[in-house]
């Protein structure tokens, strides 16, 4: 019997996505993220949806524990 890894299982957040998910960790906002990347809160918040999708969580708190659990991101 053959088992498939789901799509997701295989999917990498870019360098860029780790470093706004570092960021969404420490309790870091979204206007505040946006501030230290020098990007627009629109681009902060288009960041955190492509990590919640590719992460499958419904939550920033969700998404950090699932990145934790994968290896994606340490603290």
């Amino acid at each position: 019997m053959m088992y498939l890894a789901s799509p997701r299982a295989s999917v990498r957040l870019t360098p860029r996505e780790r470093e706004v998910l570092a960021l969404v960790a420490v309790g870091t906002s979204n206007k505040g993220i946006a501030r230290q990347l020098q990007v627009s809160p629109n681009t902060v918040k288009f960041h955190i949806a492509a990590i919640l999708d590719k992460l499958d969580a419904a939550t920033r708190a969700e998404a950090v524990a699932a990145a934790l659990r994968s290896g994606e991101l340490s603290l």
